[in-house]
């Protein structure tokens, strides 16, 4: 029996041009709420954007934002944790130092984008941060929250330059990546999975009552937590061998399609 559902949003809920199917959206979630199943949005991305996503339901939803750093249960912060101003300024300074490495850092209110950062990186931001603001260097910022870096790297370097921040930041932070030259540093044991445990254990559900849908690595702690994970069709290999099952791509909006069988027959 399925309580809960969570999915991932980019290349695992959106279609690539970054919209879905409202209508069959709105069938599935009248189906979820009428049979008690909680919705859960797993993402990487910044909380205020994946409401964006949701107008008519951001209310009464979940979110495990920012790749777990932040949870909220329909409008109540449950959970977000902060990396210390000392480690902020290290991570900053070795990011400063890789040649072709343009990023911004995720704070409670606002992602913040260095002033350095290349014009064709700030134009992709919005698809992700609804709330931004440009500032001369990370160091300079006041927010106390600074939970995440988000990366983009030359992807021939990702394996790279993720191994490196692992070695030289272990237990401060953790890269995660989710394809493309991609890369989320976050705070470790705060992955999508932590923030799902926190929403399951709130709402007395078992982790075999949920099932989660995702593409990227940055997914896999979830599949490993859920009684049932799918994997894209169009995730990396790694991903789709640890689901319980492949489904279709995400421009097949194979999500809601697949949640359509499950809930509305």
């Amino acid at each position: 029996m399925i309580r809960a559902v969570a999915t991932d949003i980019d290349g695992t809920f959106l279609r690539q041009d970054r919209t879905y199917d409202r209508d069959l959206f709105k069938k599935v979630y009248e189906a979820m709420e009428d049979q008690g199943i909680r919705f859960i949005i797993a993402s990487g991305d910044q909380y205020y954007f994946l409401r964006s996503l949701f107008p008519d339901q951001a209310d009464q939803l979940a979110y495990v934002a920012e790749n777990g750093v932040l949870t909220v249960d329909r409008n109540e912060e449950i959970a977000c944790d902060r990396l210390q101003p000392s480690d902020v300024k290290a991570v900053t300074e070795y990011l400063d130092s890789l040649p072709g490495v343009n990023y911004c850092a995720s704070g409670r209110q606002f992602a913040y984008v260095p002033e350095s950062t290349d014009e064709k990186f700030k134009k992709i931001i919005p698809n992700f941060y609804t709330r931004t603001k440009n500032v001369n260097r990370i160091t300079d910022v006041t927010d106390d929250f600074i939970f995440k870096f988000a990366l983009n790297v030359p992807h021939e370097h990702q394996a790279e330059i993720s191994h490196d921040i692992n070695t030289r930041f272990k237990g401060v932070i953790r890269a995660t990546a989710s394809g493309y030259g991609a890369i989320d540093l976050i705070i470790p044991h705060m992955d999508k999975s932590y923030g799902l445990k926190l929403l399951l254990d709130r709402w007395n559900v078992s982790p075999d009552e949920l099932a989660v849908f995702g593409d990227g690595e940055n997914d896999l702690e979830m599949f490993d937590l859920a009684g049932t994970s799918y994997a894209m069709g169009n995730a990396p290999h790694n991903v789709q061998s640890a689901a319980t099952e492949v489904i279709g791509s995400n421009n097949d909006q194979a999500v809601l399609h697949q949640l359509a069988r499950l809930l509305l027959n």
